[in-house]
């Protein structure tokens, strides 16, 4: 969380730190898996690397079309989009 705080102006950086989060939670999760041999909880750890790819996909985007319009990457930028 402390990335948040530190990198607020950058947009790329933001999503890299939830990247992060989520890397830990995924962690944790086939950790508790192997621990207690619940398979179950690779599978959520699966869907949870899935949803996160599918995060970066949206976002790197986002990040695209923001890049082309205002030729920056920061979040005052994203009031340039007008969407």
């Amino acid at each position: 969380m402390l990335g948040f705080v530190l990198s607020r102006h950058n947009v790329l950086l933001t999503i890299m730190h939830v990247e992060v989060i989520y890397l830990g939670v995924v962690g944790s999760f086939a950790f508790y898996g192997l621990v207690t041999q619940d398979y179950k909880m690779s599978i959520y750890a699966l869907l949870i690397i899935i949803f996160a790819a599918c995060e970066s996909a949206v976002g790197l985007g986002l990040l695209i079309v923001l890049y082309r319009k205002s030729g920056s990457i920061g979040f005052r930028s994203l009031e340039n989009l007008g969407g």
